[in-house]
């Protein structure tokens, strides 16, 4: 009995050389996908992460200003700053070599309340930076606060 389980096992093969370096280059491709798949998935969220950070703080930027510009008027708007946020007037907005930024328009229209009274207040522009892959990208938001300090 054990003479028929020696002359089975001899006369199995076991796998050639080729077979071999054919399966470990498979699992190579395989293995090189996955891992590259997990590099750029890894990518987009600390990207996106960047972005909502961003977001956040111009969103907390805007609602700092329209709060700020409770009652003032023009002139004492065009007074007021944020720390830690650049107020750009001109040019280019955002402008390109501030990181965090705002820029505060005073804004009279009749037109939108659709009778005679007059709509008046602050057009606020805000603009933060992120970094992702692309390099450097803003979050822009815009707000509106009426010049009695309620916001629209």
């Amino acid at each position: 009995m054990d003479c028929k389980k020696m002359r089975n096992l001899h006369g199995k093969r076991g796998a050639t050389l080729v077979e071999v370096i054919a399966a470990v280059l498979i699992l190579a491709i395989v293995v090189t996908g996955v891992l590259t798949g997990i590099g750029f998935s890894q990518r987009a969220i600390l990207s996106q992460s960047s972005q909502g950070d961003a977001a956040a703080q111009a969103q907390n930027l805007a609602d700092t200003l329209i709060t700020m510009l409770h009652g003032k008027d023009e002139d004492q708007a065009a007074q007021v700053a944020v720390s830690g946020a650049q107020r750009v007037d001109s040019g280019d907005f955002p402008a390109k070599d501030v990181d965090k930024q705002f820029r505060i328009t005073p804004v009279h229209d009749d037109t939108l309340s659709g009778d005679d009274s007059e709509i008046s207040g602050y057009r606020i522009q805000v603009a933060v930076a992120y970094t992702d892959n692309g390099g450097k990208k803003y979050v822009q938001l815009t707000a509106f606060a009426a010049k009695d300090g309620d916001a629209a």
